[in-house]
């Protein structure tokens, strides 16, 4: 019995210092967190939760899209994402400069909806190029601070 209680409290112990989302900040300028809940503050503060056992693919579908505005041309749909309670929209739209690319991210986790417009088409795909990997920077380094 003593043996049962032992492991039941290890097993919450452990379970209580895991964190379900990352905070990450949309304009860079504050350090990105792990919480277990998200709440209205957090919204207004600027910080856009990602569920952290999604990070990864959170990651690809940024580095994906990212690839897709180096690309000299764009053709095509946008694809959409979704994972967890994070999605991304995505729009093409064809422009007499040639097709642009827009992306909207959408979190509803916890009953709160966050949105970063990350991919604007009126700027263009070099720039948007250059936030999306900006983004993809402060994400890694934010994951390896963590570790």
């Amino acid at each position: 019995m003593k043996y049962v209680l032992i492991f039941v409290f290890t097993c919450v112990t452990i379970q209580s210092k895991a964190q379900k989302y990352i905070l990450l900040d949309k304009t860079f300028s504050q350090p990105a967190f792990y919480s277990n809940t998200i709440s209205v503050s957090e919204k207004y503060r600027g910080f856009f939760p990602v569920e952290k056992k999604n990070i990864d693919e959170f990651l690809k579908a940024l580095e994906e899209i990212a690839e897709r505005l180096s690309e000299k041309k764009i053709t095509g749909k946008a694809k959409n994402y979704q994972m967890g309670c994070t999605e991304f929209k995505g729009t093409s739209l064809s422009l007499a400069t040639g097709e642009r690319l827009d992306y909207m991210l959408i979190s509803t986790c916890d009953d709160i909806k966050v949105s970063l417009h990350l991919v604007d088409a009126k700027i263009n795909k070099e720039n948007n190029a250059y936030f999306v990997k900006t983004w993809i920077k402060y994400i890694k380094n934010a994951l390896k601070q963590k570790k």
